[in-house]
């Protein structure tokens, strides 16, 4: 089976590897892919730096589903907004979702809160599934750390919106001692803010949805481990990367998440047999056509390089191929000369996934 197979099987992709291996133009030709392949595609991301609309040639991108071809539509997540729209949805009256809203403490959970962002981008996934207007979408996650916040980023929201902690910030300072309100009194005094009661007043106002965003945890947890959900891990053949990658795939199989495939980006292919008349000989030949100067010394070292680097990329392949489980598929992607920034780029990548 084929990465582009595993695709064709998922209506979920996600993304994940370090920084700086690739993972935004893949994710853009995977979607690419399905949607060459008459499949409604959705390609999301999740990080800022604008990289999903480069890669697609767009002048820019925003939140709202932009329409790039014939069955493919691209975003990029606005994390305030999508906070702003989930509280909207799930709040049962105008009031309850202003007086969330407009609280100051609310404005910092939805831009700082450690996850707040990874969180919102799996309540989308869980909307734009159920929405039923797309057959497959493929997700671009920010850098390794992230992708874990990512998958605990259910739990963690679940674990900070619990009945008890609301229950001690909004009932239990009635009842505290003279003290204890002498000291949250000084600390608001000392920030210059009031932070303690725009905490109690955000948790008295989201007491009246916890029930709905518990229920949409629950969902997001299923949605990640759902048998339509595939992992794909991209890296690049350099010993940092693939040690960052190890220990993601560690990680990842400790919440019980299964890798689906891995792409290995950015590979230098190796010249052929080495037989008589195989690439590499005839590189030999060519070479010494061109005598002895200072240029044919130069290609020389070149090209010796070159068939170093790729022996050593070889390696490291073949070992992170040895490490995978039975049933993770995997492809290579070559070096390329230039950024891809047309979907014709994006479809030829594609299209190797898919070989």
């Amino acid at each position: 089976m084929s990465i582009g197979q595993v695709v064709d099987g998922s209506r979920l992709v996600v993304c994940v590897g370090g920084g700086g291996v690739g993972k935004t133009t893949l994710a853009a030709a995977l979607a690419v892919g399905a949607a060459a392949r008459g499949r409604r595609a959705m390609v999301l991301t999740i990080d800022p730096a604008r990289a999903l609309g480069r890669a697609l040639g767009l002048p820019r991108l925003g939140s709202e589903p932009e329409r790039v071809s014939t069955n493919l539509h691209a975003a990029m997540l606005d994390q305030k907004r999508s906070w702003d729209a989930f509280i909207a949805r799930h709040a049962p009256s105008p009031r309850v979702r202003d007086a969330i809203i407009d609280n100051p403490f609310y404005r910092e959970l939805s831009l700082r809160f450690s996850g707040a962002i990874e969180y919102v981008a799996i309540e989308e996934l869980c909307r734009l599934s159920e929405s039923g207007e797309y057959d497959v979408v493929v997700l671009d996650t920010p850098p390794a750390a992230h992708a874990l916040d990512f998958v605990r980023a259910p739990e963690r929201i679940d674990r900070f919106l619990s009945p008890e902690l609301s229950h001690w910030l909004t009932e239990a300072p009635r009842h505290a001692g003279r003290a204890v309100r002498f000291v949250v009194r000084s600390l608001e005094r000392a920030t210059g803010r009031r932070t303690f009661s725009e905490l109690r007043s955000f948790f008295a106002a989201f007491d009246e949805l916890r029930s709905d965003v518990q229920r949409r945890a629950r969902t997001a947890r299923s949605l990640l481990s759902a048998p339509g959900t595939a992992f794909l891990l991209v890296t690049t053949p350099t010993p940092q990367s693939l040690t960052e990658s190890g220990a993601l795939r560690g990680a990842l199989d400790e919440l019980g998440i299964r890798l689906a495939g891995v792409i290995e980006n950015r590979a230098h292919a190796l010249p052929g047999s080495i037989e008589p008349g195989g690439a590499e000989a005839r590189a030999e030949s060519l070479l010494a056509e061109l005598g002895e100067s200072e240029a044919s010394a130069w290609l020389r070292r070149a090209h010796a390089d070159a068939l170093a680097r790729a022996r050593d990329e070889r390696a490291l392949w073949q070992k992170l191929r040895n490490e995978l489980p039975p049933g993770v598929e995997h492809a290579t992607v070559a070096e390329l000369s230039r950024d891809m920034c047309a979907l014709a780029d994006l479809r030829n990548v594609a299209e190797r996934l898919w070989s």
